[in-house]
């Protein structure tokens, strides 16, 4: 994979797509904060109000897979809107699902150490996206599936994510600011990643 290429690519798409990013992006965050907010401010520190906030939690999570259906067309160039981070909110259970059974096989692998508990969230770090493009399979399928896609790139995606630890140490000496380019540029990248693993699947 060549991983200078992906990052070169996912500039020009940052510069053509900022707009969309941001917008996306802000839409998921602002609908997690008030629901959060209103949970906190209504219920307070109360048990049913840990219910509540544990609800909104997951419904977040199918925003944020939603977000990934969203930057997948994006950088397809296919069409896309804002409807697209909607689109699996009703989809609660299966997300969840695949979410505490990828978490419980790291936690399983990390129990044996550390280092076999990062290859298993390497090997299952491409469910959700697979999820985006296709919301019918079972869980374990798609982290079957996702264990397939990796085989053969684990280390060669973790040195990829390690290569933006110097823009998020950049990020933090501006007091954040950096974040604005850094956030859609890694976000992006690791979406440009998975098509292409997913162009090099479909060629075999």
């Amino acid at each position: 994979m060549n991983r200078q290429e992906i990052k070169e690519k996912s500039k020009l798409m940052v510069k053509e797509n900022f707009k969309n990013f941001w917008t996306g992006y802000l839409i998921v965050f602002a609908v997690s904060f008030l629901l959060n907010f209103g949970i906190n401010l209504i219920f307070a520190n109360s048990m049913i109000g840990s219910v509540f906030s544990l609800v909104a939690s997951c419904f977040s999570m199918t925003l944020s897979v939603g977000f990934y259906s969203y930057l997948l067309k994006m950088i397809r160039k296919e069409n896309f809107s804002r409807d697209d981070i909607f689109k699996y909110v009703n989809r609660v259970f299966p997300i969840l699902s695949i979410s505490l059974l990828a978490g419980i096989f790291c936690f399983l692998w990390s129990l044996l150490f550390i280092i076999p508990g990062i290859i298993a969230a390497l090997g299952y770090s491409m469910v959700y996206l697979i999820y985006a493009e296709n919301s019918e399979l079972t869980p374990m399928d798609y982290l079957d599936k996702s264990k397939k896609m990796m085989n053969g790139y684990k280390l060669d995606y973790f040195v990829f994510n390690l290569s933006f630890v110097g823009w998020i140490f950049l990020s933090f000496l501006t007091l954040g600011i950096l974040f604005i380019w850094t956030l859609p540029y890694i976000s992006i990248s690791q979406v440009v990643y998975y098509n292409e693993l997913k162009k090099r699947e479909n060629e075999k």
